[in-house]
């Protein structure tokens, strides 16, 4: 197809002396001529490419090489909702009916707007995507950050019910780290002398597998030192006690493990742990990143210096406190 003085490769429709490929071809030929002549025309032409067995081929290839690339869970889950919807998501129509049968799925704005945004990523010229508009419901700043008499219940509940993740725990709620930081975290980046951890590296999780990962490196790809406080120094030093008379790794290995097969440790599992917790105390059940919401919210309301947190966190000083300044109960006020 020739536009603008350029050849466009459509798709193979079938050999030229076919007459079915023939009436194929002017088929699609009307369709855009009927389309150009509207001002509607799809200039990527991926809305007149043949579909296989009704799907749109081409788009799902793309998302599939993309969650093999980014080995993300957000790229894998588009993939296979897509893949199970199993029709086209060209037109406008088309999307409309992608989204009400993603509404019946029951799945969450939020989780719509990712895999509309995911889609978005592989097919830039689609029209009729990029005039959709989801809205996500804005969460409550409060349900995100627990008030330091919650955490006090949390972490004594947790020292009772739940002893063998109490240490995580603590060292989470008192250090404010990512979910694969923490799990990745190993007895050599541990300086109990000093005070501090080496934050260098991470276990992140493979988006193709549930509890599959692979080390790689931090999310801005820097390394960082983590402050920890005399209490958590004291309880690692139990902790690796602990670990030690078990026959672990206290040199090199992970400083958090599952308690039976002492294998690392996944969101899944710690999400158990944490909410069970939760509601044994009667309280509102938080995500599993409340913790690093929870411990950054209220260093920012004792004073902390904003650019030193954001060192400590791993962001920038701007977004650190457009993500993390939340309401905490602390307030200190000025005396005159």
């Amino acid at each position: 197809m020739r536009l603008d003085g350029r050849d466009h490769f459509i798709n193979r429709i079938g050999r030229f002396d076919d007459p079915v490929a023939q009436a194929r071809r002017q088929a699609i030929c009307a369709e855009i001529w009927r389309d150009a002549q509207q001002g509607d025309l799809d200039l990527s032409l991926n809305r007149y490419r043949p579909l296989v067995e009704g799907r749109d081929q081409d788009l799902l290839d793309a998302l599939r090489s993309l969650a093999e690339e980014k080995r993300q869970a957000r790229v894998t889950h588009a993939f296979r909702v897509v893949k199970r919807f199993g029709l086209p998501i060209r037109t406008r129509a088309e999307v409309d009916r992608f989204l009400a049968w993603m509404k019946a799925e029951g799945l969450a704005a939020s989780t719509q707007s990712t895999i509309l945004s995911t889609i978005r990523s592989v097919q830039p010229k689609n029209k009729a995507l990029a005039s959709v508009v989801i809205k996500v419901p804005t969460r409550s700043v409060h349900q995100e950050v627990l008030s330091k008499k919650e955490i006090q219940q949390v972490l004594a509940d947790l020292n009772t019910n739940e002893e063998w993740f109490y240490p995580c725990f603590l060292l989470w709620l008192s250090t404010g780290l990512r979910n694969s930081e923490l799990i990745g975290l190993t007895w050599d980046a541990v300086r109990l002398d000093d005070g501090e951890l080496l934050i260098s590296k991470t276990l992140k999780r493979d988006g193709t597998a549930t509890h599959k990962r692979y080390w790689g490196p931090t999310k801005t790809g820097k390394s960082r030192v983590v402050p920890i406080n005399p209490q958590v120094v004291e309880m690692l030093r139990q902790h690796r006690s602990t670990m030690k008379a078990l026959g672990l790794n206290i040199k090199s290995g992970l400083v958090f493990v599952t308690p039976r097969t002492h294998q690392h440790l996944y969101d899944s599992g710690l999400e158990h742990v944490w909410k069970r917790s939760l509601r044994r105390l009667g309280l509102p059940v938080r995500r599993l990143y409340s913790q690093r919401h929870t411990f950054l919210s209220h260093a920012l309301a004792l004073g902390n210096s904003p650019a030193d947190l954001a060192e400590v966190a791993g962001h920038r000083t701007e977004q650190l406190l457009n993500t993390y300044a939340k309401p905490t109960g602390r307030v200190l006020l000025p005396s005159w």
